[in-house]
């Protein structure tokens, strides 16, 4: 309720030059948020045909046939067009004014949602590390 995590895969150039991996995977923890925003991006016909729970658990979906719709339990999430902070935020400039600490916005926007965050501070953590042989990853938190 106060902090944010945003886990984020990084993708990479295989060693071989064939083909991508998963080279890591790492915890932005965005921290002392005063608003947290979240607005689908998922159209409405997509909503419309999507709308049963059949949507929100891969597994059942699969077993359902596949029907057509917004997989929801997919559990992720194409991180495009991306994340931008925003330098000149009247709503972070009007938190930090309330609270006398400095505040920042940023905004991510993925193919299922746009998040918005007005946040103190932002940390970035590598939490798993794969195998460029196996694509393995290894969780680093232990």
């Amino acid at each position: 309720m106060r902090d944010y995590d945003v886990i984020i895969e990084r993708p990479a150039l295989r060693p071989d030059g064939q083909g991508t991996w998963i080279e890591g995977k790492y915890r932005f923890r965005f921290t002392h948020c005063v608003l947290a925003e979240i607005m689908t991006n998922v159209q409405d016909d997509s909503w419309k045909c999507s709308w049963e729970d059949i949507f929100i658990d891969y597994e059942n979906w699969e077993a359902a046939g596949q029907p057509d719709g917004y997989v929801w339990g997919t559990c992720w999430s194409l991180a495009y067009p991306g994340a931008t902070y925003i330098p000149d935020s009247s709503l972070a400039k009007e938190w930090s004014r309330r609270l006398q600490k400095p505040m920042h916005e940023m905004v991510l926007e993925t193919n299922a949602y746009t998040l918005r965050l007005v946040f103190h501070n932002v940390t970035l953590t590598k939490i798993a590390q794969a195998d460029p042989e196996s694509g393995e990853l290894e969780d680093l938190t232990r």
